[in-house]
């Protein structure tokens, strides 16, 4: 699987938890089970994350973004940006 860019939202359900940036099953077509990727914010990166899958019933696959990466790349909760995932394995 190559690189892919695609609009997302940064997302966070509490205050307490980690922030996190869905990933629709069309960017990573072929895949069932978490893989590592380098991740792009905008321009800022980039960022060693696990692409995983959200489970429960539900095809999509997710990534939680730390604090300083958020900072870095100049995000908060529910900013949009434009995301690159670089799969690694």
């Amino acid at each position: 699987m190559e690189s892919i860019s695609f609009p997302a939202r940064v997302l966070r359900k509490e205050e307490f938890l980690p922030r996190y940036i869905v990933v629709n099953p069309e960017y990573v077509r072929g895949r069932t089970r978490a893989f590592p990727a380098d991740v792009m914010l905008n321009d800022a990166g980039p960022f060693r994350r696990n692409i995983r899958p959200w489970g429960k019933g539900s095809d999509v696959f997710f990534f939680n973004l730390t604090a300083p990466q958020c900072d870095e790349a100049r995000l908060g909760t529910n900013d949009a940006c434009t995301v690159t995932i670089i799969p690694k394995g």
